[in-house]
């Protein structure tokens, strides 16, 4: 009977050992799969970022109306384009193109006020200079380049970079919610 309870008793620990190692396994795959759409929403946000007056301009000056539409901005980030054939689809896609965009160009800006708020509450120097790095680069009409934004604020290009990075996830957390959040 000894040895029956020793081979139950190895087999209960291997399927143990067995469970513990799909979980490790499973819990890395969600972590890798998290951090993987983490850096896509991180891409997004310094796409849209880059791109910004760009959108503003097609808004601007769009010939079809941008009325809202049944869609809310991060249904329409997380859509994928659909191609159609018809010229009365392909119309219909740029009125909805513009609207989306319209939809899209509100929340980026009410998201970069938002983070606005945020940088000159938190009343850290470099908190604030994130938040000009990102406006002169980005926003403002007149934009400027790295090296003016360097020498302007007295930093190396480096940080220019590092400052546009740190600013970026941030605003990828405003701009995608709970999703734009690196999990650790």
């Amino acid at each position: 009977m000894g040895k029956n309870t020793s081979q139950e008793n190895m087999i209960r620990l291997a399927g143990e050992a067995g469970a513990r190692a799909a979980m490790e396994t499973l819990d890395r795959e969600k972590k890798r799969e998290q951090n993987s759409r983490f850096d896509r929403r991180l891409r997004n946000t310094k796409l849209l970022l880059r791109n910004y007056r760009m959108f503003k301009e097609h808004v601007d000056n769009a010939v079809f109306e941008a009325g809202q539409l049944d869609e809310n901005a991060i249904d329409i980030l997380d859509l994928m384009w659909e191609r159609s054939g018809s010229s009365d689809l392909y119309v219909e896609s740029i009125k909805k193109s513009v609207a989306r965009t319209a939809i899209i160009m509100s929340h980026i800006t009410e998201m970069i006020g938002l983070y606005e708020a945020f940088c000159y509450r938190s009343g850290k120097p470099e908190d604030i200079r994130r938040y000009r790095v990102v406006y002169a680069l980005y926003i403002d009409e007149n934009p400027e380049t790295v090296r003016e934004i360097s020498e302007k604020e007295g930093i190396d290009d480096r940080t220019v970079y590092k400052d546009i990075d740190a600013a970026c996830e941030k605003i990828s957390a405003l701009i995608f919610g709970i999703d734009g959040l690196k999990r650790e």
